[in-house]
């Protein structure tokens, strides 16, 4: 896999994090519309009804399956370049339930333990950007009186195991002052949640955009654009620079003058708001990633 210059680059395993409904199907939908998706039937709704496609979609009920998708779909590679398993909650719940018929104790968490390094190697190995997609579980006191960080919601130790595999761990939030999408990822330093970034992107500019494709693009990775919108990466990045070139209070009045041409020359809609979605996030995170560029203590 090749960033913006030829250059080789190991592909990324990320993990989100988030309550039901905060937007983690949909943002995988925008940022990886060459991905594969391993989810419950129904699950991509968001991606067809927001986003305006029809993603590529193979079921799985375990870990262990997900795990099997991963190598055949590495095997047969393709077009492909990222692979996103949502929800690894759910599939970790079946897993559980499946191993605890066979297992107890020691051996039950055992198990689920040697499950999930199976399912790592198979994503390290991948060839492509892997993506999980969790639901949050809060901070809790563990049964031995110790205190247990909020994260992905899994069973036993794997809400640090898995996150200690990750690339990036990114936990959901909401900023309702920003327009028109107020969903973001927060990246930072927390005694009381796992969050993790080992490309200094999401941290630099937390809360960051909830565009996981931006932020992978800004890192020096090239994340294709969707077949059918061969033109959309030149608009988003002349949008962007007339955004960077101006005040942050003239983005509105830009974004809607960018929009409105858009429309104008049949873009549909949602691949009008798609367009413009990327541009003013990378202009987000760009003016982040210079401030913390300009200062070295703030």
């Amino acid at each position: 896999m090749a960033d913006g210059n030829g250059a080789e680059q190991v592909p990324v395993l990320a993990l989100t994090y988030g309550p039901s409904g905060a937007g983690k199907t949909t943002d995988m939908g925008y940022s990886f519309p060459r991905a594969i998706f391993v989810a419950a039937r129904g699950a991509t709704q968001p991606i067809r009804n927001v986003v305006g496609y029809e993603p590529i979609v193979e079921e799985a009920r375990t870990i262990s399956e997900a795990t099997d998708l991963i190598i055949k779909w590495a095997e047969r590679g393709g077009h492909h370049e990222a692979i996103v398993v949502d929800d690894f909650s759910f599939l970790a719940e079946q897993t559980f339930a499946q191993l605890d018929k066979k297992h107890s104790g020691f051996k039950l968490w055992g198990a689920l333990r040697d499950t999930t390094l199976e399912f790592r190697n198979a994503a390290r190995y991948a060839n492509c950007h892997v993506i999980l997609n969790c639901w949050e579980r809060g901070p809790r006191t563990g049964n031995d009186g110790s205190r247990i960080r909020g994260g992905p919601s899994l069973s036993g130790k794997l809400p640090e195991q898995v996150p200690a595999l990750c690339d990036l761990v990114l936990r959901c939030g909401q900023e309702p002052m920003r327009k028109p999408w107020p969903g973001v990822y927060r990246c930072h330093p927390d005694a009381s949640y796992v969050m993790k970034d080992r490309f200094n992107v999401a941290t630099a500019a937390d809360p960051t955009p909830m565009n996981l494709g931006e932020i992978l693009r800004a890192t020096g990775y090239n994340i294709s654009r969707h077949p059918d919108l061969p033109w959309q990466e030149n608009v988003v990045a002349q949008v962007a620079a007339e955004l960077l070139a101006t005040d942050a209070s003239q983005d509105t009045h830009i974004a809607n003058q960018a929009y409105a041409g858009l429309l104008a020359n049949s873009v549909p809609p949602m691949a009008a708001r798609w367009t413009i979605r990327d541009a003013m996030d990378r202009a987000v995170i760009s003016r982040a990633l210079a401030a913390r560029d300009a200062t070295f203590i703030s």
